[in-house]
């Protein structure tokens, strides 16, 4: 069994927008001056589109079903566990982006991709704005670790362990016995 064309299109291209984030968060976001102003409209259209991706991956995923491989249940529990906690984790970091987003008195709504305004998100308890930019940036270094560790898990997949769940990630298809 193999992983599903669409679900390998989509983690990847979860990879690249959460690379493309991160490299904007990080990058010309702390900029001096309205640096981070201007750059926040893509911040929030990418994180929009990364919304959109994982909503999507987990819909698909709960009508498709993970390529069997021969491990322990404690293994399989624990794979699990580690994606949805990932999973969790992504949106955590998308929801509390958002209810951080307030923009300056008489400064315009940001539009996702130029068209679309950012509907501003509902007061939440006590925790402003600010209290919930804070947490989101927390997060984000909570998601940067589990990313780390999905990353070394794979590492581990593809050069210590070589079953060839990297090759049905990349290709679609496991490790076969070559042809003699």
């Amino acid at each position: 069994m193999h992983w599903h064309f669409g679900i390998r299109l989509l983690h990847w291209l979860t990879v690249a927008a959460l690379a493309a984030q991160i490299a904007i968060a990080f990058g010309p976001m702390r900029g001096p001056g309205m640096a981070m102003m201007n750059w926040l409209p893509l911040h929030m259209s990418i994180g929009a589109t990364i919304l959109a991706i994982i909503v999507l991956r987990l819909c698909w995923r709960s009508f498709t079903r993970a390529p069997a491989r021969p491990t322990s249940r404690f293994v399989r529990f624990a794979t699990a566990f580690f994606h949805m906690l990932l999973y969790v984790t992504i949106l955590a970091v998308l929801i509390t982006g958002w209810l951080g987003y307030r923009p300056m008195p008489f400064m315009p709504p940001a539009r996702l991709f130029g068209t679309l305004p950012v509907p501003l998100a509902p007061s939440v308890g006590a925790l402003s704005a600010r209290g919930f930019a804070f947490v989101h940036q927390k997060l984000v270094w909570i998601m940067l670790g589990l990313v780390g560790i999905h990353v070394l898990a794979a590492t581990v997949h593809l050069g210590l362990l070589r079953d060839g769940v990297m090759r049905s990630m990349v290709f679609g298809r496991p490790k076969t016995a070559s042809r003699g």
